[in-house]
């Protein structure tokens, strides 16, 4: 069905728009291979300590948010830390 404005005609790559001679919407272009994060063995042993700590309703959540991680990072460094596989060396 065409927009009921006339005015407004769809442009390729974007919503309708009035008509213009710029591109809509932004550049959208990513890095074919994005980088992979990598956390060291401090830095996973201070979240898993702090969200060991979080007592209150909701605390390991809003570490988790703050940090950018997910549960799965926390359960497997959990994991590596009774292994022994994360030390304080």
């Amino acid at each position: 069905m065409p927009p009921k404005d006339p005015e407004m005609r769809p442009t390729p790559g974007g919503p309708a728009s009035p008509n213009s001679s710029t591109p809509a919407g932004p550049d959208t272009e990513v890095d074919a291979r994005p980088t992979r994060r990598r956390f060291t063995a401090e830095y996973k042993l201070a979240i898993v300590r702090e969200a060991d700590a979080a007592r209150d309703s909701g605390g390991v959540g809003a570490i988790l948010r703050r940090e950018g991680l997910y549960a799965s990072h926390l359960i497997n460094w959990r994991r590596q830390r009774a292994s022994g596989e994360l030390s304080a060396d």
